[in-house]
């Protein structure tokens, strides 16, 4: 086993002991949050770990700390658009007020760097979650679970940073 293996595994067990009671799993991977800085860039990186199952997407936003559970209820998303940036996408879902714990801004103008710091608990009403590319199996999964939620996906092509 490697450290990274290890750390993917803690991350995977700290998941699955807050599953529903008949939560089903559909795939695991990697991701990165990118919620605040924008950086579509580090979503190669994959230094978050992400699960999606029928009910939620849950996410650990950096798995060198498997007790910072996120999660998000998929029926909780009201809209969600697909951007790409060369070979890298995201998906940025808006949703109801989710507190969960994010990287929060280290004073620099968003976009420009990452942040710095420990995760702070705080509300967000978005999420982006970055991908090393749009056909990556947790991503096509989550797309696949909210469309069938009855909402539409745009894609959007950027040729800068994020939103």
């Amino acid at each position: 086993m490697s450290y990274f293996t290890d750390l993917m595994d803690g991350c995977d067990a700290a998941v699955r002991d807050r599953l529903g009671e008949q939560e089903r799993v559909i795939t695991i991977g990697r991701c990165a949050d990118v919620t605040t800085t924008g950086d579509l860039d580090s979503a190669g990186a994959g230094w978050t770990y992400v699960m999606v199952t029928d009910r939620r997407v849950h996410w650990v936003p950096h798995i060198t700390n498997a007790t910072d559970v996120c999660s998000l209820d998929l029926d909780r998303v009201r809209t969600c658009t697909e951007l790409h940036r060369r070979h890298r996408s995201a998906l940025l879902m808006d949703h109801e007020p989710l507190v969960r714990l994010h990287f929060p801004p280290n004073g620099r103008p968003p976009n420009t760097t990452y942040t710095h710091g420990d995760p702070v608990l705080g509300s967000l009403s978005q999420t982006i979650l970055g991908f090393s590319r749009p056909t990556a199996a947790a991503a096509e999964a989550l797309k696949d679970q909210l469309a069938r939620r009855g909402l539409e996906i745009p894609q959007v092509e950027r040729a800068d940073r994020l939103p």
